[in-house]
């Protein structure tokens, strides 16, 4: 499956078959995480692998609209270094460009980019996800989570169960509505 088939084609998928992601799957999906983009190179971010039932149970009571997530068998929950001190030893001419940087939440943009990829990954890879939004508080207790850590969420992981609609082109808005040239409100 070519780039834009992918991301065409991708769904937000809350049903799984339960099936096992091999251990080889589930490492090409982490992969892709590792190679997103992030300011100065920084790959700010963490990927917490959880496969033990009782506590994806126990993420899913107070995930915000995410009771699916306990129907999954594995999620990858996302972090990322409020303050990215690996970038501080690099470069004293970087200081203002990573001030700048903290100040607009760039590491977490660049966390949000490994999760997207990780999820394209995984849906080449015959799986399908969900980004889910997990209890800040509940995940960094259960999970053990330090405090310098933002939560991004979580992309639960599986085999699709059933069949997956796919988006109809009716669906998305036209890029009439959303494209501006030049500069904002001007289109063609």
């Amino acid at each position: 499956m070519d780039a834009i088939e992918a991301i065409k084609s991708r769904r937000s998928i809350r049903a799984w078959t339960g099936q096992n992601i091999t251990d080889d799957i589930l490492s090409q999906i982490l992969e892709a995480g590792r190679w997103s983009p992030s300011p100065l190179n920084s790959q700010p971010w963490h990927f917490i692998v959880v496969k033990e039932k009782e506590t994806i149970e126990s993420l899913s009571l107070k995930a915000q609209e995410g009771s699916f997530l306990q129907f999954t068998n594995t999620c990858i929950v996302i972090t990322v270094n409020k303050h990215n001190s690996s970038l501080t030893d690099k470069n004293d001419a970087h200081a203002s460009l990573i001030v700048w940087l903290e100040k607009h939440d760039q590491y977490v943009y660049s966390a949000v980019c490994a999760l997207q990829n990780m999820w394209l990954a995984a849906w080449n890879l015959g799986l399908g996800g969900c980004w889910v939004t997990v209890d800040e508080e509940t995940t960094r207790e259960i999970l053990e989570i330090p405090d310098d850590q933002v939560i991004i969420g979580s992309l639960a992981l599986g085999y699709v169960k059933g069949t997956s609609v796919p988006h109809r082109e009716l669906d998305r808005k036209p890029l009439s509505e959303i494209v501006f040239f030049e500069k904002y409100g001007v289109r063609r």
